[in-house]
């Protein structure tokens, strides 16, 4: 079980209806070790140790000035250097810091070690305030008479030459430059994840951006923290104890590219990651890509690859795009990520989920398909890798887009898209036929297109996401890049975005009808940047893109790769480990869950982050059709696996999977008639929130669901004659009771629509940003008072053909939906998930007990 006093950590299930888990905790190994007696006179050498240790340790700051975090499990403390003795000949060797100079239970631990020139070493000791006088009395004993016994700790302190003062700036390289401008930073966090859930917070709270990723290892967690170096070592200074080490993060993968008398071979890179892998289960996730086909014999792509494909055998499955390929790319990304991160480092590296790759387009010297019938294609391609597997593959990826067709309204292919995630593909009905709800879903993961290199101005203009990037039941993946260089300043390739922007190549969907076409892209993931010359001229550049597998095996088998095709692997990355952590779930939910979890980076957030509990209120995003546009932009920003598969004490996640028969036949023997509606009197930490009174939180509620499509000529101007069905959801305002609450329902049925709130709505977007689509997600930021008293919250439909169309006969055909309800007081000391894991289980035994009544 969570720590009590742990608010911030991950390590909790999400609560849903029927069902949650418990959590396990790590623990440390220890090991101790003996050496050899060296000194002559252990009082003396006590003595000056004492001595030292007085001097280095500063004074304890009064609470009113102490910067520093208590983090739980470590406490406030400071930091002092040690240094051992040299080694008594030129021969010896070199003297250690002896690993057994710790005291984990009073939290007395070397955070990091080092070798000096001379065959000394030096030692970072984190020392709690509550543990100096701990300190101080084992080294006293350790010089005190000894007689006949043992002498106490004698592998701990008769090495250490030198104790002095030490700082957070001690942790850097020496050669850091705290005048530099920020870069990407390496923080190596103690265990367990609750320290690393600590130090993220505060720098998200000093507005610094953290890095979704993470790389585990048994003791160390890599945070990455975007910051100059000042910066950093402010932040290291507010959380001493919890960071062992800082380090640059890689800024380019041009290293791993590099080959022959330049640097050490691309084979040899990837025959040492190879001894690291671990292939994935027969039983693990599969992700398909539909792509350019994919070289089955790479090493990398090898342990991992559950089939290859091609739409016709006469195309072959293998790669046939030039210059590295394409298809082997999007497989290597889809199953490692970034490859920087495993060549950077000696963990082991675990498969979670298989890819499959599908050739969707032919090689040279045979026909292109012709847009109008990618459709038919993507459809085909799906079936043929279902039949191959005897099963429905959960998720596919679709980097290919065209510009010959609006993204204004469904088209062909992304019509034919909505068939595929909805369960409405040839073949999906079944034999008898099933019901919707029944049907095999899809999660599609679909690229916006790209940007090309051009002029700064052109580049960075706004352009229209591209065909089927507007499809309604795909999750269409924009890019945002955490990839910079850091060069001088007169330098001649300078990088065109900031870190943490919206990458260059992604595309949006602000310039498209807000009424009648979804909110495009809804995510984000790293895409690369570009680099632009002292002409203004932009362009692709490898030191600021992605690592993945190439096609040319033999001679490059490492390759850039950058772009929305870039960003959708990294998707299709994404929601496969996800489904292996939370197996069983359908794909709308994680649809859901991957946009529940994401957040803008902090230059996204400043625009939409205003003052107080008010959205910003800056001259051209005051309005919610503002604030709409610039969604259409970002998204709803970088997903972030941890948060979509844990909650926290402070920051929890509701589930619930439901099927819902949205229409009726009348009673009347009129047209058909809208049926259920559901209602959740949700299981809320009411007192949690009244305790944080007028401190600002934050609710997300993201509606998840697919529909079938209707394509007709209308399909452009009447989202309701395009979807089967639409649900929209609705939660009770602070005034209201719950009558009240159901009888406003029941009103804005009867207008096929809600009125705009007459009070001051705490919603990011509001209701009108609903219109279209099949997934719909809303913020409200305000006082956790008011927030208390949002403890219910509907779910209800609208028109669609299913209703309208009688001859088809869909009436009373049934649907499912996933909701997903987040409550965020992150950085707060708040206990929201116990209240409301108090009500969910004294609500089940509260039916239990029901349940035997009426049995008996």
């Amino acid at each position: 079980m969570a720590d009590r006093g742990d608010f911030d950590g991950r390590d909790l299930p999400h609560i849903s209806i029927d069902s949650w888990r418990e959590p396990t905790t790590y623990k440390y190994p220890s090991q101790a070790q003996v050496r050899k007696p060296l000194r002559e006179d252990y009082a003396a050498h006590a003595a000056s140790l004492l001595g030292q240790l007085a001097a280095a340790l500063p004074a304890i700051p009064a609470a009113r000035d102490d910067i520093r975090l208590d983090i739980p499990g470590l406490g406030r403390g400071a930091l002092v250097a040690l240094e051992t003795m040299p080694p008594t000949s030129d021969r010896a060797q070199a003297v250690r810091v002896p690993p057994a100079l710790e005291f984990p239970g009073q939290g007395v631990v070397q955070l990091q070690t080092r070798r000096n020139p001379d065959r000394t070493e030096g030692a970072i000791l984190f020392v709690p305030d509550a543990s100096r006088g701990f300190l101080r009395g084992r080294i006293q004993s350790y010089g005190a008479d000894a007689g006949n016994q043992r002498r106490p700790d004698l592998e701990k302190f008769e090495v250490i030459e030198q104790i002095r003062a030490s700082a957070a700036e001690s942790l850097f390289p020496e050669a850091t430059d705290f005048a530099a401008p920020p870069r990407w930073w390496e923080l190596w966090v103690r265990r367990p994840d609750a320290v690393a859930d600590a130090v993220a917070n505060r720098a998200r709270a000093r507005e610094l951006d953290v890095h979704p990723q993470r790389l585990i290892f048994p003791d160390t967690i890599i945070v990455l923290v975007h910051a100059s170096a000042a910066r950093a070592r402010e932040l290291i200074a507010e959380t001493l104890g919890a960071v062992a080490e800082v380090r640059p993060a890689t800024a380019t993968i041009r290293p791993f590219l590099e080959r022959g008398d330049r640097g050490v071979g691309q084979g040899e890179f990837v025959d040492e990651l190879l001894e690291r892998i671990v292939p994935p289960t027969a039983a693990a996730p599969i992700v398909a890509v539909l792509d350019t086909g994919v070289s089955a014999g790479h090493p990398l792509i090898e342990p991992g690859l559950a089939g290859a494909y091609a739409y016709d055998a006469a195309w072959g499955a293998d790669d046939h795009h030039p210059q590295g390929g394409h298809g082997t790319g999007m497989v290597g990304l889809v199953l490692y990520g970034d490859l920087e991160s495993p060549l950077s480092d000696q963990r082991p590296v675990d498969l979670t989920h298989a890819a499959v790759s599908m050739k969707l387009l032919p090689p040279p010297g045979f026909d292109r398909h012709a847009p109008a019938h990618y459709g038919l294609v993507t459809q085909g391609a799906v079936a043929m890798v279902e039949i191959a597997h005897g099963a429905t593959c959960g998720t596919y990826c679709l980097a290919a887009t065209t510009d010959e067709f609006s993204p204004a309204g469904p088209s062909s292919w992304s019509g034919a898209l909505d068939q595929i995630a909805g369960g409405a593909s040839p073949g999906d009905e079944g034999d008898p036929p099933k019901r919707a709800s029944e049907r095999p879903k899809r999660l599609l993961l679909v690229a916006t297109g790209n940007s090309v290199e051009g002029m700064a101005e052109q580049v960075l203009a706004p352009q229209p996401i591209e065909d089927p990037a507007q499809s309604w039941n795909a999750l269409t993946i924009g890019g945002y890049t955490a990839k910079e260089t850091v060069v001088p300043q007169d330098h001649p390739l300078q990088p065109l975005v900031a870190a943490n922007s919206l990458s260059p190549f992604s595309l949006q969907s602000d310039m498209l009808p807000r009424d009648l076409t979804p909110i495009k892209p809804e995510v984000l993931f790293e895409a690369g940047n570009m680099l632009m010359d002292r002409s203004g001229f932009c362009a692709w550049n490898p030191s600021v893109s992605l690592l993945t597998t190439g096609a040319e095996v033999q001679t490059e088998p490492l390759t850039p790769f950058w772009a929305t095709s870039a960003a959708t692997a990294m998707a299709g990355n994404f929601v496969g480990r996800l489904e292996a952590a939370l197996p069983g779930l359908w794909p709308e939910t994680y649809r859901a869950l991957t946009v529940q979890s994401a957040d803008w980076p902090a230059p996204l957030r400043s625009l939409f982050i205003g003052r107080g509990e008010h959205w910003t209120t800056k001259p051209g995003l005051g309005g919610k059709a503002a604030k709409q546009e610039l969604v259409r932009r970002v998204g709803y920003g970088v997903p972030d696996l941890e948060r979509a598969v844990r909650s926290a004490r402070n920051d929890l996640t509701l589930i619930a999977q439901a099927e819902i028969q949205p229409f009726a036949v009348s009673p009347t023997a009129g047209p058909p008639v809208y049926n259920e509606m559901h209602f959740y009197s949700l299981p809320w930490p009411r007192d949690a929130l009244e305790a944080l009174e007028n401190e600002i939180v934050l609710l997300k509620v993201t509606l998840s669901y697919f529909m079938e499509p209707n394509l007709t000529g209308r399909a452009a101007t009447r989202p309701d004659t395009y979807r089967s069905f639409g649900l929209r959801f609705m939660m009770k305002r602070p005034g209201e009771n719950g009558a009240q609450f159901r009888a406003r329902i029941n009103a804005a049925q009867a207008a096929e629509g809600e009125k705009p709130e007459a009070e001051a709505s705490h919603w990011l977007l509001g209701p009108k940003a609903m219109a279209a689509g099949s997934l719909h997600c809303d913020l409200w930021r305000g006082r956790a008072i008011e927030l208390a008293r949002h403890d219910q919250i509907a779910i209800v439909p609208r028109s669609g053909w299913w209703k309208t169309h009688v001859g088809q006969r869909r009436m009373e055909d049934k649907a499912r939906y996933t909701l997903a309800i987040s409550i965020s007081a992150r950085g707060h000391n708040v206990d929201l998930y116990t209240e409301v894991e108090a009500r969910v289980a004294a609500h089940a035994a509260a039916i239990s007990v029901g349940a035997g009544t009426g049995a008996s």
